[in-house]
């Protein structure tokens, strides 16, 4: 019984109590981070790494949005592969546009508010840090076993 109890209070704790998450992030690490990522950009434009190479070493930051923004940039430049491989000018422009954002974060600067709020409209939540509650604890679990 005492084993059954400890289960249901892990599961408790993971299901209702959110972790805590430092919103507190010195300028330079900001700065590192910003770069850190731009990095990431370029290696994809280069060919040097895969899109899905990056989201893999994508580092996990919730509390600067000119990152959280490059994580759905890298979703939407995989999502289009198909149609990058079909239209050059496309391809160009979304290349271009990819070493721009690239280009800003190097310098540690803010990417436009304008480019984050079209990315955060397009993506109701980070696709980083999903929500920990009940509903995504059961899916991961039907997901696990199979169901």
């Amino acid at each position: 019984m005492k084993l059954f109890e400890d289960i249901i209070e892990k599961l408790n704790k993971l299901l209702y109590v959110k972790p805590k998450t430092s919103s507190v992030i010195t300028l330079e690490d900001k700065i590192k981070l910003r770069k850190e990522v731009s990095n990431l950009l370029f290696s994809v434009l280069s060919g040097e790494k895969t899109v899905l190479n990056a989201v893999s070493k994508f580092p996990k930051n919730k509390e600067d949005n000119s990152v959280a923004v490059c994580f759905h940039i890298l979703m939407h430049l995989e999502a289009d592969e198909d149609i990058r491989k079909r239209d050059n000018i496309y391809r160009e422009e979304q290349d271009e546009f990819i070493l721009n954002i690239a280009q800003i974060l190097q310098k540690g600067e803010d990417i436009p508010l304008n480019i984050i709020n079209e990315y955060n409209d397009f993506y109701d939540e980070s696709l980083i840090y999903p929500e920990i509650n009940k509903k995504t604890i059961i899916a991961r679990l039907k997901k696990y076993i199979n169901i």
